[in-house]
């Protein structure tokens, strides 16, 4: 592939650098070294699904220079996600090596291994030594923390070396004193320090951090921020910085347990980036327009991105866009808000659980106040995309100012320009603009993952390898159990072959699955919850309706299966099992918008009993002061 060739003046656009500067500034320097890789580097078109991270640890070293591929823990949802996006021609599942952790030094052997490397060759030396670019960086990662499946995946397909921090750091959604904050900082200064690589500036060799493993997701500043007197800040806008806020890295997080950070890992390293979902819900006015999407959707549409934009976005709006799942690679959203609703055209404020459900993963940059002040906690804005499907997100903490958002068109045009997405998302040094000190934008991910235009970035696809001895082709198992559910049709036997074809992306197949598991009483709550989201996306309304009715323990996801899919037609017309159905599924982070909607239809229809039964179910389930003040208005009105 070419070498990226980028002018000084369009460096100059993008970043406000001076001519002074060299050609390829340190931003576009990492885009190009990140391409250069994947286009070097083929994928055998497979997918190996493991069950633990010991198990991942051995097929991530069985990688080599000439062939990689994706390495999954398997789950019931993201794993089928991604295999519904990568679209492999083979998936093989491995038996378990045995579950025993891997210590630090056989997770750095393992991710040497994929480039050739033996004998204590770190990932770095044998990935240069095999002729291949390193993307200027570490990844961060604790031996103990399940995070650290993401951390071997991407030092493997990075050729990046792994730091070994263990301190204590909190959790997702805590906050970091002073004191614990700095302390981190120096932790990770003198653990850098150790490679023996220049890290303390941008444009050396250590210019993101890859960080894999538990954090608070807010810190005290111990240094000047963005706005004094205001000091707190995101942790990933602190950590690669110096005592005195001077940025030398810029850090994506990643966390969650091992299935979850190996999913991470393999999105971002395998899939394709091409379709754009942006939703534009500000008004066409100072300040808000200058944070519009339609500029941004020109770039995109230029760079050959399938850009689908919605703009005056409202509840329905949102409602009506996805009815079966939205299919994008990337959403760009701004809203108004807080952490627990967002707020669109008309001043109509949504609860978590009216974001879109994702058919794909997805890479999201939201510009609203709030949205990853708790990204752990699926009843907030940012937990919830995050639980749908999102591997790498841009959002904020707290309060930010709009400023502190790149807008929208500079970001297209940062990561059309080869930019990866989450340094594009940051204000770089500029002695100019304020919001380049330590602010409250959260980066969550691979700071190394690409999102540039289709043409020339997506990675070459070779066959998959044959199966090993103990692997088992998941297409067999799949045929074996379909074959099953004709001699015994019980209600885990279709479960059980709904599942693997599910896992292989054929909802059709599993849609049929479920009509036969209807037809010969073997539809039970464990079929029901394997085939529920199939019959979502394939929007097979009734059946999906009839699966809800079966479900022992329906989970929050699926209860917003089920409004995506009735919500949007809800009214004086619908059936009574629909009302009972859709008046169960309401979940934290789904509470407001779904008991304002059934309170006059369940009046109208049981009498004001039912109503108030239904109220005071949603608010033993608010969990803050503006949940229960609005439901109190609705119990008053109820009453009166």
């Amino acid at each position: 592939m070419k070498r990226m060739i980028v002018s000084v003046a369009l460096a100059m656009m993008l970043g406000s650098v001076s001519a002074a500067e060299p050609p390829l500034p340190w931003y576009f320097a990492l885009g190009e070294s990140s391409l250069q890789l994947r286009a070097r580097v083929p994928v055998a078109h497979q997918v190996v699904l493991v069950p633990d991270l010991a198990t991942l640890v051995d097929e991530v070293s069985k990688w080599s220079p000439q062939r990689q591929w994706p390495v999954l823990i398997e789950d019931e949802h993201l794993a089928p996600m991604f295999i519904r996006r990568f679209k492999p021609r083979a998936v093989y599942r491995r038996a378990s090596i045995g579950d025993a952790a891997p210590s630090a030094a056989a997770i750095s052997a393992a991710a040497a291994a994929a480039w050739g490397g033996s004998g204590g060759t770190s990932p770095r030396a044998a990935a240069s030594a095999a002729g291949l670019p390193v993307p200027a960086g570490v990844v961060v990662s604790n031996p103990r923390d399940p995070a650290v499946s993401a951390a071997v995946l991407l030092a493997a397909g990075r050729g990046q070396d792994i730091v070994w921090l263990s301190d204590k750091a909190g959790g997702s959604g805590g906050t970091l004193n002073r004191g614990r904050a700095e302390a981190l900082m120096g932790a990770l200064e003198q653990a850098v320090a150790g490679t023996g690589l220049r890290w303390d500036a941008l444009g050396d060799d250590i210019d993101t951090l890859t960080i894999c493993r538990k954090l608070s997701g807010k810190a005290t500043s111990p240094t000047e921020t963005a706005i004094g007197g205001e000091d707190l800040v995101a942790i990933t806008d602190l950590l690669g910085r110096s005592r005195g806020g001077r940025r030398w890295a810029v850090a994506g997080w990643i966390f969650g347990n091992a299935s979850r950070a190996a999913w991470v890992a393999n999105c971002s390293l395998f899939l394709p980036r091409v379709d754009v979902w942006m939703c534009d819900t500000y008004p066409n006015s100072q300040p808000w327009s200058r944070w519009g999407m339609s500029p941004a959707a020109s770039v995109l549409e230029q760079a050959s991105y399938a850009v689908d934009l919605v703009t005056d976005a409202t509840l329905e709006t949102l409602a009506n866009a996805a009815p079966t799942g939205l299919s994008a690679d990337l959403a760009l959203m701004n809203s108004k808000g807080n952490a627990d609703f967002f707020r669109v055209w008309a001043d109509q404020d949504g609860d978590p659980g009216d974001l879109p459900i994702l058919d794909r993963p997805a890479a999201l940059s939201m510009i609203h106040s709030w949205s990853l002040a708790a990204p752990g906690n699926d009843a907030t804005v940012g937990g919830r995309w995050l639980d749908r499907g999102v591997y790498a997100a841009v959002g904020s903490v707290a309060e930010p100012q709009l400023s502190a958002f790149v807008m929208p068109e500079l970001f297209a045009q940062r990561i059309a320009g080869g930019v990866p997405f989450l340094v594009a998302a940051r204000w770089w040094p500029d002695a100019a603009n304020a919001m380049s000190r330590p602010w409250r934008v959260n980066t969550i991910g691979d700071p190394l993952m690409l999102a540039a235009p289709p043409k020339g970035s997506m990675r070459r696809l070779t066959p998959p390898n044959p199966p090993r001895p103990g692997d088992t082709d998941v297409q067999t198992t799949a045929v074996r159990a379909m074959r099953a559910v004709e001699t015994t049709p019980t209600d885990q036997a279709f479960a059980d072959a709904i599942g693997e074809v599910c896992l292989l992306g054929r909802d059709q197949m599993a849609a049929t699955l479920w009509e036969a598991a209807v037809q010969r009483q073997g539809a039970g709550p464990a079929a029901a919850a394997a085939a529920f989201g199939a019959l979502f996306r394939q929007g097979e309304r009734a059946a999906l309706l009839a699966a809800w009715t079966r479900l022992s323990d329906p989970s929050p996801l699926q209860g917003d299966m089920l409004w995506a899919a009735f919500g949007p037609s809800l009214g004086e017309g619908s059936s009574d099992d629909v009302l009972h159905a859709l008046s169960q599924a309401i979940s934290p982070g789904a509470v407001l918008t779904r008991t304002a909607r059934l309170l006059p239809l369940l009046s109208q229809r049981y009498g004001s009993g039912a109503a108030v039964a239904m109220l005071q179910r949603a608010e033993s389930m608010a969990s803050t002061q503006r949940q229960r003040r609005l439901l109190a208005k609705l119990h008053k009105r109820i009453a009166g």
